[in-house]
């Protein structure tokens, strides 16, 4: 079985013990905003920040008006902090489902309300602390996000298992640079996770012309990648790339999605790498030949020819300190 074919099952192998169960499906869509003070656009102009709020709160309206059987969950995050914006509780799917229009009110006040709030005690924070060098503009916490959405998800889907069946999908809208390589190999272990539970990731990057993780995570979960810098139609972007469903976009004429680069990014300086030198112990890549695991201190036995060439070059070292010993023995017989 090849990649291609792995990826596949891991995609689609949960929802077909779905179908045959005789219980009705809920549709769940959690949009993951990152709210970030360090992300580029943000520092640039505030006002973007409203236009994508804006936007999101448009989408998410439009995904409650498009059938009674969807719920909706917004989370934010930042390099501070993690919160659950809407709703205030856990979903109940077995809700009378009179009273979801009410809610798109509720969706965008409550949306924008919060995310303003968060956003200005961020910025007041980064102010206080009055930080002299470079802000750099990574989320560190948006892999401990997924993986608290993932558990969210999982909790949801206990709670109604005897009622109805909850296909999860996930939105992740960031414009934050790649995370250190710890919070990318924890990142990437969520995304992992997320396609064994058969939840599709979606990433709309904003300002980023390619990010390494997110462009992974919807490859590797059968989503949607894709970049824009043009805030002003970022609406329709969202409403015509991310509103149909995973199994609808198949018969959509939808944009061609690029090869994600399946290489793999070494621990020791972040590059990327088609052959290296992998831990046994906890499967890190280094581009080069390390003694010492770097993550979790392994010690390696070194290859072969690696050991016959550092035994020969230990021994012409101590043949260079032979003959410089006995050249000064023979000048201090002179």
């Amino acid at each position: 079985m090849d990649a291609q074919q792995q990826r596949k099952r891991l995609r689609h192998g949960s929802h077909r013990s779905l179908r045959g169960s005789g219980l009705p499906e809920k549709n769940m869509l959690i949009i993951v905003v990152d709210y970030d003070a360090n992300q580029s656009y943000v520092k640039r102009d505030l006002e973007l920040f409203t236009k994508v709020v804006c936007s999101l709160t448009m989408f998410g309206n439009a995904y409650l008006l498009q059938s009674s059987e969807n719920d909706l969950v917004i989370w934010s995050c930042s390099s501070y902090a993690v919160n659950v914006i809407y709703p205030e509780k856990l979903i109940d799917p077995t809700k009378d489902s009179d009273s979801q229009l009410e809610e798109l009110a509720v969706v965008e006040s409550l949306t924008r309300m919060r995310l303003f709030n968060l956003i200005s005690q961020d910025i007041t924070v980064m102010k206080r602390q009055a930080k002299e060098e470079e802000e750099q503009t990574v989320t560190a916490l948006l892999p401990g996000t997924v993986a608290m959405v993932l558990s969210y998800l999982s909790r949801c889907r206990r709670e109604v298992a005897k009622v109805a069946h909850i296909r999860g999908r996930i939105l992740i809208v960031s414009g934050s640079k790649e995370p250190p390589i710890p919070l990318a190999t924890m990142q990437m272990n969520a995304f992992q996770v997320a396609a064994r539970m058969g939840v599709v990731i979606d990433v709309c990057a904003l300002e980023l012309e390619s990010s390494y993780m997110l462009r992974h995570a919807a490859d590797i979960t059968g989503g949607f990648y894709f970049s824009t810098s043009n805030f002003d139609t970022l609406s329709g972007v969202l409403l015509g790339l991310f509103l149909a469903s995973p199994h609808v976009r198949q018969h959509l004429n939808y944009p061609v999605q690029p090869q994600a680069d399946l290489r793999a990014m070494c621990f020791c300086h972040s590059k990327l790498v088609e052959m290296g030198f992998v831990c046994s112990s906890c499967l890190t890549v280094f581009c080069k030949y390390t003694p010492i695991c770097g993550k979790c201190e392994t010690i390696f036995k070194p290859p072969q020819k690696l050991q016959m060439y550092i035994d020969n070059r230990a021994a012409q070292r101590r043949q260079r300190e032979l003959l410089k010993l006995e050249m000064e023995r023979q000048l201090q017989i002179i």
